[in-house]
């Protein structure tokens, strides 16, 4: 199967690539150029021939929310999503199946939400995931359009993981947002496997949750980190004070969303990493 893939250099992307040729599968890297151009027939040729669509392209969102970074939030994966899909829906042989992707910042903070829920009110991280979305839902009819919404994505080697990790180096963790607020999460190998698992099984199409099964909320996580690296003391930083220094953005961290991956357990998909404890272990492996 020949995959293209947007973002492909990234993080995410880069892991995916990786696990598709694996596989056996060809990953085509869509490189930003072809989404600077006035004419999608570059796009077009790019995508020729391929059996299956990734839509990974976006702006980070740990960084402060200026008026002008919210519009190249939008901008990096709306406009990015709609040339995308213009260029799809030229094809004469469109793929099979595209896997847009989008995030559990869809959901409100209150609750637990499956797949079929409403999006947040009165939040730009909603109103952001909600517009991108939006543009996938323009794709041919004929393609199997996939809206994976992703947790926050943990990795020893890369994302927001070793950032949140690094004061216990000095027998220290540092926790933000409340203890209560739900921190919906899903382990990068188990990321990458679910998505390799929605390219090959067609009955999977519509939004799904890519989180872990187990609900964990800030407490625990950050409870899993002192008891795993073994640290000393703990502090937890005021919402205030990372609102000061993030503004909007602070939201990303200091609040959270609980979302279930209903269409994954139903499908049979099986995690490596169910639950906070274990992917410590497994991810940080205690040196004899």
């Amino acid at each position: 199967m020949k995959v293209a893939i947007t973002g492909s250099s990234g993080f995410i992307g880069s892991h995916l690539s990786e696990r598709l040729e694996v596989l056996g599968h060809e990953a085509v890297p869509l490189w930003r150029y072809l989404f600077t151009q006035d004419s999608p027939d570059c796009l077009v040729q790019s995508l020729a021939g391929c059996s299956a669509v990734v839509n990974l392209a976006g702006a980070p969102l740990d960084r402060r929310w200026t008026d002008a970074y919210k519009l190249e939030l939008m901008d990096s994966r709306i406009m990015t999503t709609r040339k995308l899909v213009e260029a799809v829906n030229l094809l004469h042989e469109p793929p099979g199946v595209m896997i847009s992707t989008s995030a559990v910042g869809y959901y409100s903070p209150d609750g637990c939400h499956g797949e079929h829920d409403d999006p947040a009110e009165g939040s730009f991280l909603a109103e952001l995931c909600e517009a991108w979305e939006a543009e996938a839902e323009r794709v041919n009819d004929h393609v199997r359009l996939v809206r994976t919404r992703f947790g926050v994505v943990l990795s020893p080697d890369g994302g927001a993981l070793p950032k949140m990790i690094m004061p216990t180096r000095f027998g220290v963790t540092v926790s933000v947002g409340k203890p209560d607020h739900a921190f919906s999460w899903v382990a990068l190998d188990d990321l990458v496997n679910a998505l390799a698992f929605i390219l090959e099984h067609g009955d999977v199409s519509g939004p799904v949750n890519v989180t872990a099964p187990e609900r964990t909320t800030n407490e625990e996580f950050y409870k899993a980190v002192a008891e795993h690296f073994h640290t000393r003391a703990s502090v937890r930083i005021p919402d205030a004070a990372v609102r000061l220094v993030m503004g909007e953005a602070s939201q990303v961290v200091t609040s959270g969303q609980c979302a279930e991956p209903e269409t994954l357990l139903r499908e049979g998909f099986e995690f490596q990493y169910p639950d906070i404890s274990t992917f410590f272990h497994q991810a940080f492996p205690v040196k004899s």
